[in-house]
């Protein structure tokens, strides 16, 4: 273990010249196109285009997204949830937005 990390920082050998701390990922690996597509996902309100484009690009590698699945839509919505939250700064706001992650978060752990 560790042999991958230089002063706690992540370090490919594979692609020795990726810079340290970042992961080089393919749209075309296989093992890696579920991740890509969830990320996408998270980084949709952060830069839509970028998200919409990475979505383009993993299509046109030949990925084919799985049908949509009770958890996937659970986790979904637990981060709208939480954007709003982080939009809004009132306290009854930040208790229910805790209440609500306890359960999305039990549920997701099947209880």
């Amino acid at each position: 273990m560790g042999a991958h990390l230089i002063n706690g920082e992540f370090q490919s050998d594979k692609y020795p010249t990726t810079p340290r701390g970042k992961v080089p990922l393919s749209v075309k690996d296989p093992t890696a196109q579920s991740l890509l597509w969830e990320y996408a996902d998270r980084h949709q309100s952060v830069d839509a285009e970028f998200s919409t484009d990475l979505r383009a690009a993993l299509l046109a590698a030949g990925y084919h997204p799985a049908e949509e699945t009770e958890v996937e839509r659970l986790r979904a919505a637990l981060h709208a949830i939480r954007a709003r939250a982080a939009d809004s700064n009132s306290a009854s706001s930040s208790v229910t937005v805790a209440a609500i992650e306890t359960l999305a978060d039990a549920a997701l752990n099947g209880f």
